[in-house]
Order: structure tokens, then C-alpha cells, then sequence
């Protein structure tokens, strides 16, 4: 199924609305919860950041790729994909830097800055509209660079990339969380081959690549790989964990965590076969070079490459086998 770039932009949209049935919750209905948990908005509380996002890679994997980016207080952060703001919060919580969040959706924007103050790191973030694809960022420069769980919607990761990579300082490092291509394929398949989680995913949104696939771009576009991982393992479990820990207060949970919790159990027969998560982390030189910007070719986004397979010359990471059936 492949959308028009004005149809992509409008499902994403809507499934990533607040208040939509698995998308991030209202304002509202985060300070009612808050109040009812007795959580304090400007401590960094995990149950905080479960809350309010539905994000596969939670608080602790969050932190990992923070620290694996060696992000500190005197940094300048952009976010692309930021969505309602909640790994930005936990960021400026965590180490005190300033972040520049990007996201399409004007709804996310606008919560994000709303939660900001109240979470009390209004001071030290800012939300942006705009698309990856096409970004003005005017004169900000930026020491580390982020994309959480968002590069799976770019259609073209190459030409966001190329958006944002001159608005970073020499030696600057970037991370990436992705829900990557599975072993048999992408999400559009999975989502044919397993109907309970097509009734919950939209179909035509989904672009996602290998892990060494995104290595590649990076590598082609003047970056050094630090590090490629594949996190599928421990996602899996972390998903398990969630939806059981839910499952298990299903008398106190509200209609959105119990459709949280259906999800997770959804996506599982997904995972490997359909659905993998990443981390890569890479930087840029320490210098430009001196007779300028480096030209690079043109990557092409990978099409009908058997799942699984990757450039010469790089490992493939571990894999496990899909779930049966």
C-alpha cells in the first residue's frame, strides 16, 4: 500500500493524535493521573514516562542511549520525530541540557509545551512544527542529535538527515532508536499476516530498514558507527513485563492502558519475524574538511531486498528465529 506524500502525512497524523486509541494521552488526562498516583511531574519517575508514551523502548533503554551519547548539561540537543514531548522531559531531568524538539503533528507540539511546564523544564525546551523532511532551524547548532522511535515514518531518511546534519558542530554524535524490517519483512506484511494487529495499525506508514542499513546511510553521509545493536530481545521482554504488570490491575487501569496492554500483547507475534528494534550510535568528524563539505552519493532506500540481508562487509547481529506459525 503506498500512500501520496499529503495521505502518508494525514495517517500519521491521526494515529499519532492525542487522546487516539493508541496514540499519547491528552493534557488533561495526564494531570488527572498524576493526582490519583500521587507522581510528582518534576521528579524522573519511570511510572511518569510509562504514562505518557506508548514508546516500545522504555525509561531504563531511554537512559542507555543517553549515556551512550555521553550527553551532558552544557549540550545543545535536537530531537527529530520528538512527538508530546516525553523523551525530551526526561532528558532535560535527567542532565540538564537544552532540547529543541521537531514533530508534524501540531497537536504533539502543543502538548508537548503544555507538560514542559509542568514538569518544570519549560526553560530548557523548545517544540518546533515542522517536517524532518523539510526542516528551518535558522541559525541553531547542536552538539547531539536523537531520533527515537521515528525514522521507521521517513520515507526519505536521506534527505531528513541531509536536512539536519549541517545544523550540528563537528565531532557531534548522533542516536537512533528504530523499529527496523524483520526477518520476513516489514510491518505492512505482519500486519496482513496477524489480524488482531492490523486492527490496531494502520498500513502504508511503515519504512523501515534493516540495522545495517541505517549504518550504511550514516556512514555514507560522513559519519563514524560507534555502535549498531539489536534490541529486540529486550524489548520483547520489556513488553511482556508491561502488559502483564497492566493485566494484573486491569480493575484499577482506565480504558487507555488496557488498549495499551492489548497492543503490546498484539505486536508480540510481530517481533523478529516482522518487527525488530535497534540503537545505533555515531558521530561526526572532529574536523570539516578543509576543502569543504564532502560530496556523498546518493543512497538508495533498500527495495526488494531479501529481510535480513546486508551490506558487504558488515556483521549481521545475532538472530533469533520468528514466533511459530
Amino acid at each position: 500500500m503506498r500512500r501520496s506524500r499529503a495521505g502518508l502525512k494525514e495517517a500519521v497524523l491521526r494515529f499519532f493524535s492525542p487522546g487516539s486509541l493508541l496514540g499519547p494521552p491528552r493534557t488533561r488526562d495526564l494531570l488527572r493521573l498524576y493526582r490519583e498516583y500521587g507522581l510528582d511531574p518534576t521528579t524522573p519517575h519511570p511510572r511518569l514516562f510509562d504514562s505518557e508514551s506508548l514508546s516500545h523502548l522504555r525509561q531504563d533503554q531511554l537512559r542507555a542511549l543517553f549515556k551512550a551519547m555521553r550527553v551532558n548539561e552544557e549540550h545543545r540537543v535536537l530531537s527529530l520525530g520528538e512527538g508530546n514531548g516525553a523523551v525530551s522531559r526526561l532528558l532535560a531531568k535527567a542532565v540538564g541540557c537544552r532540547i529543541t524538539g521537531v514533530d508534524l503533528n501540531p497537536d504533539l507540539v502543543s502538548t508537548a509545551r503544555n507538560l514542559a511546564r509542568v514538569h518544570g523544564v519549560g526553560r530548557l525546551v523548545e517544540y518546533l512544527v515542522q517536517d524532518v523532511h523539510a526542516l528551518r532551524l535558522g541559525r541553531r547548532r547542536f552538539d547531539r542529535l536523537y531520533a527515537n522511535e521515528t525514522m521507521c515514518h521517513w520515507r526519505d531518511k536521506e534527505l531528513a538527515l541531509r536536512k539536519a546534519l549541517p545544523h550540528l558542530e563537528p565531532g557531534a554524535v548522533v542516536g537512533i532508536h528504530d523499529w527496523l524490517r524483520g526477518d520476513r519483512g516489514g510491518l505492512d506484511e505482519g500486519l496482513r499476516r496477524l489480524p488482531g494487529l492490523g486492527r490496531l495499525y494502520p498500513r502504508g506508514i511503515w519504512f523501515q530498514w534493516s540495522l545495517s542499513e541505517l549504518a550504511g546511510l550514516l556512514e555514507r553521509l560522513g559519519l563514524e558507527v560507534l555502535s549498531a545493536e539489536d534490541l529486540t530481545g529486550a524489548v520483547d521482554e520489556g513488553l511482556r513485563k508491561s502488559a502483564a504488570f497492566i493485566e494484573a490491575l486491569s480493575r484499577m487501569a482506565d480504558g487507555r492502558a488496557i488498549a495499551a496492554a492489548r497492543s503490546f500483547r498484539e505486536v508480540l507475534p510481530a517481533h523478529f519475524a516482522w518487527l525488530r528494534y535497534g540503537r545505533i550510535i555515531a558521530r561526526l568528524p572532529s574536523r570539516r574538511p578543509a576543502s569543504g563539505p564532502r560530496q556523498h552519493t546518493a543512497v538508495q532506500a533498500p527495495r526488494g531486498r531479501a529481510a535480513g540481508s546486508r551490506p558487504t562487509g558488515r556483521r549481521s547481529p545475532r538472530r533469533r528465529p520468528g514466533p511459530p506459525g
